[in-house]
């Protein structure tokens, strides 16, 4: 029979030291992130833009259809705990309309759906989408909601998740720095810790900021790989997936990066990132 590393050091421990080391063991991850788009901003056919979700609950950005990509991926939109949205530009959000239009007309139950973001433009563009799906002219699409604006630094938490919150580089096409954020998640009871980057151009304290980290969820769009790679070599990450990348350049995109952090790979849609714990 066929045994992953984890469960032959697992049946090891049992034989030498009994049951009761085995319940001493540190706890398995919890920390789950499974891709629902890897492409760029204007996503290649038949692909979503950069979003994902973690532990099936909470989405990060909503790519242009993140709604209809979830449900073909066997995800429930009106599971959703929370989104968190790492920034302003269109290709990040451009499906938070469809996706509160799903859950308002599923009538989506339980607590309130926390919406994160930057905070200078979340209030202003979930109010546009109301505006745009008409919701005081159809109040059934009303949708259970809190916004929580986030400022760099700032940390919340869910009932099995903390985040830290960071400052990206990121600019707009007219080179106006745009308020953008870096998270980073941790299960709670495993200490398994991911950072995750959304749009940022090269940024080095990024680094300091993924130390601790396992795993390390960069863009692959404006950021060189070569400079992604050095900052999960500074950062002493187990593991590069670079995201938010056209398939014509992925070949060339993971080979640069490879060349520097050889443990590097690219997100690919519907595949699911197990995060260790340290």
């Amino acid at each position: 029979m066929n045994m992953t590393r984890r469960e032959f050091v697992r049946a090891a421990t049992i034989s030498v030291t009994g049951i009761g080391s085995v319940l001493a063991a540190p706890p398995e991850s919890r920390l789950k992130i499974t891709i629902i788009g890897d492409s760029s901003c204007i996503p290649d056919v038949r692909r979503e833009t950069a979003c994902f979700l973690i532990n099936g609950k909470h989405l990060v950005d909503t790519g242009w259809c993140a709604a209809l990509r979830m449900r073909e991926q066997g995800f429930d939109p009106l599971a959703l705990e929370s989104i968190i949205l790492t920034h302003f530009h269109h290709d990040h959000y451009i499906g938070l309309p469809q996706l509160l239009f799903y859950i308002g007309l599923r009538k989506r139950s339980g607590p309130p759906l926390n919406i994160y973001g930057p905070s200078e433009n979340l209030q202003r563009i979930v109010e546009t989408v109301d505006a745009f799906l008409q919701v005081p002219r159809f109040p059934e699409l009303a949708v259970n909601r809190k916004l929580v604006p986030l400022a760099a630094g700032d940390k919340f938490e869910t009932t099995e998740l903390r985040f830290d919150t960071f400052a990206a580089r990121h600019t707009s096409g007219k080179n106006q720095l745009e308020q953008a954020l870096v998270y980073k998640v941790t299960d709670k009871a495993s200490g398994a810790c991911a950072v995750f980057t959304g749009d940022t151009h090269h940024h080095p304290p990024i680094a300091e900021f993924a130390k601790g980290a396992s795993l390390l969820i960069h863009d692959g769009a404006h950021t060189a790989p070569k400079d992604a790679a050095q900052i999960a070599k500074q950062a002493g990450v187990n593991r590069l997936v670079l995201i938010h990348y056209g398939q014509s350049r992925a070949a060339k995109i993971l080979a640069e990066a490879k060349a520097v952090f050889f443990n590097t790979e690219l997100a690919g849609e519907n595949t699911t990132l197990e995060v260790s714990p340290p």
